[in-house]
């Protein structure tokens, strides 16, 4: 999945930096969107847990290199982690892990007409952890919280699907997308376990072009 990843990362970035668009006005755009995350762990040593529920959202710009293949960074506010549900002793258990990302974005937008924009993306994303906390709620209502320390940095990839409908210079966008981690985030001092991220999203937001459309 990484080296996927990578490969078609590296193929579109060198399309980008080579193609010629003399005849192609470039419309850069920024934008704010926001939506649900929905997050888990995977890896060997996982075990049986949940998914947890979560924000998404932060700023994006888009700068394209032709008509229909552009480059777009965002800076997103995430929460991620897991739940657990212990039969046993009846109670829940959850990760709460909040990160700034990175993801750079290639991509591929096809016009249906003049307003609708379906598209796809891929790309690296770079992740920056802010907080992370462990959570213990009993059965009475009782909550306990600690800090756990996890791995400041991650590195991964990201890919999805959307839809921009253009408005004049203003459009609004929705995407779905998915990403893996591709660091584990443990940092136990004995025998840790491995643990990386994996998460979904789907955002919704509003861009304006700032240039002007011929």
């Amino acid at each position: 999945m990484k080296a996927m990843i990578s490969k078609t990362c590296i193929m579109l970035t060198l399309v980008a930096l080579t193609a010629v668009s003399n005849d192609v006005k470039a419309q850069s755009s920024i934008g704010i969107k926001g939506g649900y995350s929905a997050s888990t762990l995977r890896g060997d040593d996982v075990g049986d847990i949940d998914w947890r529920s979560g924000f998404a959202g932060g700023l994006f710009i888009n700068v394209p290199f032709l008509k229909i293949l552009s480059v777009q960074p965002e800076v997103l506010f995430r929460q991620r982690g897991a739940t657990n549900r212990n039969e046993t002793f009846n109670i829940n258990q959850r990760i709460k892990l909040t990160y700034m990302d990175v993801p750079i974005l290639f991509k591929l937008r096809l016009p249906i007409n003049e307003t609708f924009y379906p598209h796809v993306y891929i790309g690296p994303q770079f992740s920056y952890n802010i907080q992370g906390k462990y959570e213990v709620e009993a059965f009475d209502g009782v909550t306990v919280e600690d800090d756990i320390d996890v791995q400041k940095v991650d590195a991964g990839g990201v890919m999805g699907f959307g839809l921009d409908v253009q408005m004049n210079r203003l459009f609004f966008t929705a995407d779905f997308r998915y990403g893996l981690g591709g660091v584990n985030i443990d940092r136990s001092d004995n025998q840790p376990f491995l643990l990386k991220n994996k998460d979904l999203a789907i955002m919704v937001g509003v861009g304006i072009n700032l240039g002007s459309k011929d």
